[in-house]
């Protein structure tokens, strides 16, 4: 149920591994297409590689694939704090959701894959098991996820941490390549970040997302009225001349991709319970958005349910025969969570005002950079993240062993 990230992935390793798979998609691939953009994201390399396994990686000669890292820290105040340099070990790229969707839903039924296009409700799901030997949902959004509980202990937020506004943009004084040639996320602390990166519009424009992601109540909170990508374009170059006059010289020549495309919105992320029980013998199983919900901040979105589409996969294969019980689909689950739980709080930990050890960690890496290496290819991996960038003692231990410096007794 669904022709996201995670259905349309595993629905292809599935027929790929001789399944006989049904997607049951709400819109058409020409409906996807045409239709409004996605959240921009963008995929690490390990990511791509799971993409590549499939025949996926469509795009592997034709969108710019980066590995530069840049992460800059500014002040209310509109100065510039410090920045991180570096680059990521293998590359990644943004490709556009409805160009990929698309044709990854027409490489699906060249596979021998059924695409349904059909409003699915609650009520359709009991007939769906009775059908299927077993029925995923990948809705991150509308009645199918509102099945699936939230799972009160490991949901961290009760409203949205961010304001989220999307534009594609690119410097038209310069046609001949984009400026925006790596991931740079500016964060200015108390008000919000600002994430760009290299992105493959769907019209085969090689151009750039902008994400602005704004403390509800902060001085980056001023999109409110904006009612148009252009109007989005005007209020951010103006929000940057007065907070991150260090950074708006990047942004004075940017000019919009598409004059409607845009997105704007919140949500607050959650985990949800991954089964959701029909009846006493049928029950349903959540991939993606559906259970985990992450806010962009670190970009694991897309990288994540890829990740948990290919755990999902082989969990399906090595079960056989056997049937896909209750007790299966939780420890499938679980089997997912013992990764993502790390994804989960590395997207928390730069939700938050960061911890004295980690602002420790940050500054380190802007001078060491072993430190910066270490940090930005942990977007890739977050578990390589942990514990050094969660616990203060770890953090000590790892900051005296990567510069041969003690580190700061202050946290």
């Amino acid at each position: 149920m669904g022709a996201g990230q995670s259905g349309l992935h595993l629905g292809i390793r599935l027929v790929r591994s001789g399944y006989d798979v049904t997607i049951i998609s709400e819109r058409s691939a020409e409906e996807i297409f045409n239709g409004p953009p996605t959240g921009a994201t963008y995929l690490f390399n390990d990511t791509l590689q799971l993409e590549k396994e499939l025949g996926l990686d469509l795009w592997a000669d034709t969108a710019f694939h980066s590995t530069g890292f840049n992460i800059n820290f500014g002040t209310p105040a509109g100065d510039f704090a410090f920045g991180i340099q570096s680059r990521t070990s293998k590359p990644g790229a943004s490709i556009d959701q409805r160009l990929k969707f698309y044709q990854w839903i027409k490489l699906f039924e060249k596979l021998g894959g059924k695409f349904i296009v059909s409003d699915t409700t609650p009520s359709d799901l009991l007939a769906c098991t009775a059908q299927f030997d077993l029925v995923v949902v990948s809705s991150g959004k509308g009645p199918l996820a509102r099945l699936f509980t939230k799972d009160e202990e490991r949901s961290t937020h009760q409203v949205p941490a961010r304001k989220l506004v999307q534009i594609h943009i690119n410097d038209f004084e310069h046609t001949h390549r984009t400026r925006f040639n790596a991931i740079t996320l500016d964060a200015v602390m108390g008000a919000g970040e600002i994430i760009t990166a290299p992105f493959y519009q769907k019209d085969d424009i090689q151009c750039a997302f902008l994400l602005l992601e704004s403390i509800p109540g902060g001085p980056m909170d001023v999109f409110d009225e904006a009612d148009s990508a252009a109007a989005i374009l005007d209020k951010a170059k103006e929000m940057m001349r007065t907070l991150l006059p260090w950074r708006y010289p990047a942004f004075e020549n940017a000019a919009l991709v598409g004059n409607n495309a845009f997105l704007k919105g919140s949500f607050t992320p959650v985990v949800r319970k991954p089964v959701v029980q029909l009846n006493s013998t049928a029950a349903v199983l959540g991939v993606g958005d559906t259970v985990i919900l992450n806010d962009p901040i670190v970009g694991q979105g897309g990288n994540n349910a890829s990740k948990m589409a290919n755990t999902y996969a082989q969990a399906i294969i090595n079960r056989g025969d056997a049937p896909f019980d209750v007790e299966w689909m939780n420890r499938t689950f679980e089997e997912f969570w013992q990764y993502s739980q790390h994804v989960n709080r590395f997207c928390d930990i730069f939700l938050a005002p960061p911890a004295p050890h980690v602002v420790e960690i940050l500054q380190a890496a802007a001078r060491y950079p072993e430190v910066a290496s270490d940090f930005v290819n942990g977007f890739n991996h977050p578990p390589a993240l942990f514990p050094w960038l969660d616990d203060a003692d770890a953090a000590r231990e790892y900051l005296t062993r990567k510069t041969k410096i003690p580190a700061s007794a202050a946290f």
